[in-house]
């Protein structure tokens, strides 16, 4: 398949694309023919369609054999969304109600078709226009505690866990995004750095030169290279959730990896974090930007709360099955390693959120919740606040014990 053109000309190629997928051609039946496809993303690396007829709506995505960003100036392999339909499938099973279905993956046009999520909205708009979603943080902590517990070798045996690692550590390319843009280029002299100057100027250069924080950054990238705790999303942020008031939907796990569960859970609660910084300068309300940083701790207590749960029933791995620590003094010591794993789980979390606000202020890639606030003098302010944070996070010795320190540390910036 030729790749779809960058002007999103190609509705005709697609439509006959999804008449030849028998079963992608049976969810449109006869109206496929006058079905609108109209190209909907706005993305970094993909296209993504909407293909809607009278009777029924898929959505679309497309990897062609380069990033979108780029405009075809850098390759990128297409096989990118192999990962993204296997990771999906594995989640879907592990958090049904969290994962839109798959209707189909070829990876040799490199499409993958799916259910169309209406009238779901991407969270990170969403809390742009002031929408307030009470159910979400209980849904997300759910996803995280299913799949990250249940892609652990504490619900998987070796024989079965193996195999995975070693099926996505050949995500390579994907991963070295990640590396680069996470944990290298903020934190160095990149020319892709983009930040608000001279207003952020010394933020900068403390980030890029103080030893505690480069100290902090690279064990948290070390972890991120070496570590197989579980499955990863690898790129969760309020931009890859669609919800409405009752549902919320996980989606783009294309960069899915193996790796430490904190780096999940601390992308997400990162990007909520420059929310609450944000939102002020779109009309947000204090009452809401506090309710933000309730989500956070929601997010996390509910998901220690529902991992020892699943530890406690569903502990059938390699590592501390439940059937070698049946008496009283195994058990004892097996909740100590608990109590202990998820300590660190959340220490790290502190971390990588810290690296995510740094890198999405200073960093090539932005979040609109800033870059949307034109005028520089107002912006620049709320970006300070946000990387004095990430800052303190990043630079203090002790570890972070509790979640509240963390939202505690937002509601103490100057």
């Amino acid at each position: 398949m030729p790749d779809v053109p960058a002007d999103h000309s190609n509705p005709d190629y697609l439509r006959q694309h999804i008449a030849d997928q028998a079963v992608l051609a049976q969810i449109f039946g006869d109206s496929l023919e006058t079905a609108e496809i109209r190209e909907i993303g706005d993305g970094n690396l993909n296209y993504i369609y909407r293909v809607q007829s009278s009777d029924a709506q898929m959505a679309i995505k497309h990897a062609p054999n380069f990033s979108r960003m780029s405009g075809g100036a850098r390759a990128l392999t297409p096989d990118r969304l192999k990962f993204e339909a296997r990771a999906l499938q594995l989640f879907r099973e592990l958090a049904p109600e969290h994962i839109p279905e798959v209707y189909d993956y070829n990876s040799e046009a490199s499409i993958l078709a799916m259910r169309f999520l209406s009238p779901h909205k991407i969270m990170r708009k969403g809390l742009i226009e002031g929408n307030v979603y009470p159910l979400f943080a209980d849904h997300i902590s759910t996803y995280l505690a299913n799949t990250l517990f249940g892609t652990s070798d504490y619900a998987m045996l070796p024989a079965q866990k193996r195999p995975l690692v070693a099926e996505f550590a050949l995500n390579v390319e994907l991963c070295e995004i990640t590396e680069r843009l996470v944990f290298n280029q903020a934190f160095a002299g990149s020319q892709d750095n983009n930040w608000t100057t001279p207003q952020l100027d010394k933020h900068v250069t403390r980030l890029q030169t103080d030893p505690a924080i480069r100290l902090r950054v690279e064990q948290l990238k070390l972890a991120f290279l070496t570590r197989t705790d579980a499955l990863l999303h690898g790129d969760l942020h309020s931009g890859s959730v669609l919800l409405t008031q009752d549902e919320t939907y996980l989606f783009d796990t294309e960069f899915a990896t193996f790796g430490p569960m904190g780096f999940d859970i601390g992308m997400l609660i990162g990007n909520l974090f420059l929310a609450y910084f944000a939102l002020p300068a779109h009309g947000a309300s204090a009452a809401r930007c506090d309710g933000l940083l309730d989500d956070i701790e929601s997010i996390w207590t509910g998901f220690e709360r529902k991992f020892t749960a699943l530890w406690q029933d569903n502990r059938t791995g390699g590592a501390f099955s439940a059937t070698r620590f049946e008496d009283a003094a195994g058990s004892v010591a097996a909740r100590s390693h608990l109590q202990a794993y998820l300590a660190q789980v959340l220490n790290e979390t502190a971390g990588f959120a810290a690296v995510e606000i740094v890198r999405r202020v200073i960093g090539r890639a932005h979040v609109i919740e800033f870059d949307s606030i034109e005028d520089a003098k107002r912006r620049a302010p709320l970006e300070a606040a946000a990387l004095d944070m990430a800052c303190a996070i990043l630079g203090r010795a002790a570890p972070v014990t509790d979640i509240a320190q963390l939202t505690a540390a937002a509601r103490n910036v100057p």
